[in-house]
């Protein structure tokens, strides 16, 4: 691609020569035939070492090096993803049909233009929309229903009955509506219910989502679910919700619209999450949060102010020990 065809898609301006680039590289391993953005000054030294030619954004010295081909761009918070989807190489699981191996059971409806990739498993009474992609090996339950343009990766399981709504994408390995972790008198209780996905929501790879004990587990239009995130029976989330992996939400937990979650957060049953509440990374959340607020810290988390307060006050008690042990060393 020609570095005069990436200036016109982004909005920039070209200096120097008109070179072809194969990829995108990073500054410390690129080279010659490469492309680099340079996002930070610190990195410009060494995206000039590598003879790649360049992206800068606003703010970005430029030494004025004739020898280098640059793309100036005014906004690179706008343009990056449009410069990246220039460089994706989409992934092909399967073309439209079904795979001469995948298994399409009676009664399961498959749109035409959706793609079955090899040795799938359609159960009866599964309907697959337009445009749908599901993924080698991955198995779709009785009853299930996948909206159109949906994508499921490799070896997605997605238990009786669940909803993926339209333009959703399922990571690899992804498991929902799985049984849920409830025990009366040490046994499991029953999960009479399902699991909706409603339209846009991704699931990141290796993702459970259970589905409830009476009624559905349920999250909100585009919300983005990261890797490795347990969500229990019978939450609900709003819509634009953002959980970055590794976290785990306890069984009826609330999270309402536009929350976002660090990676490693805890929330325990039944607690509320208010609409546009943040949590930081690492955080074990014991009550409710209200909305608009961040929280922070440990186990348990509490509003931001006062993590920090104790913090302070843990730093002030640091020093005071300090000061009382050269004391005694004194008087000794």
């Amino acid at each position: 691609m020609r570095l005069s065809q990436i200036a016109a898609h982004l909005g920039g301006r070209l200096e120097g020569p008109d070179l072809e680039v194969a990829r995108l590289a990073t500054p410390e391993g690129a080279k010659p035939g490469e492309l680099v953005v340079v996002r930070e000054p610190r990195w410009l030294e060494a995206a000039l070492a590598s003879g790649a030619a360049l992206v800068l954004g606003e703010g970005i010295p430029w030494p004025q090096t004739p020898a280098h081909s640059v793309i100036f761009v005014s906004q690179m918070e706008r343009v990056w993803p449009r410069l990246l989807a220039l460089f994706e190489r989409p992934l092909r699981w399967a073309e439209p049909g079904i795979h001469p191996s995948a298994v399409v059971e009676s009664g399961a409806q498959v749109h035409p233009t959706a793609a079955i990739g090899a040795y799938a498993l359609i159960r009866s009474g599964a309907r697959i929309g337009a445009g749908a992609v599901v993924a080698p090996y991955a198995y779709v339950g009785e009853g299930v229903e996948v909206g159109e343009g949906a994508v499921l990766e490799p070896r997605v399981t997605l238990y009786p009955h669940s909803l993926v709504g339209p333009r959703c994408w399922i990571g690899t390995g992804a498991v929902v509506g799985v049984v849920g972790f409830g025990f009366q008198d040490g046994v499991r209780l029953p999960h009479t219910g399902r699991v909706v996905l409603e339209e846009g929501v991704e699931l990141g790879a290796g993702s459970i989502v259970q589905r409830s004990v009476v009624g559905e587990t349920r999250i909100g239009a585009y919300s983005k679910i990261g890797e490795l995130v347990l969500i229990g029976h019978n939450v609900q989330t709003g819509q634009g919700v953002v959980m970055v992996g590794l976290s785990a939400v306890g069984g009826s937990v609330r999270i309402e619209d536009r929350v976002v979650m660090a990676g490693q957060v805890v929330l325990a049953d039944h607690v509320r999450v208010g609409q546009g509440a943040r949590v930081a990374g690492s955080s074990a959340v014991s009550k409710d949060i209200p909305p608009g607020e961040t929280w922070a810290g440990g186990i348990p988390a509490r509003p931001i102010r006062e993590h920090w307060r104790r913090l302070a006050v843990l730093d002030w008690l640091v020093s005071v020990e300090k000061k009382i042990r050269r004391l005694i060393d004194k008087l000794s």
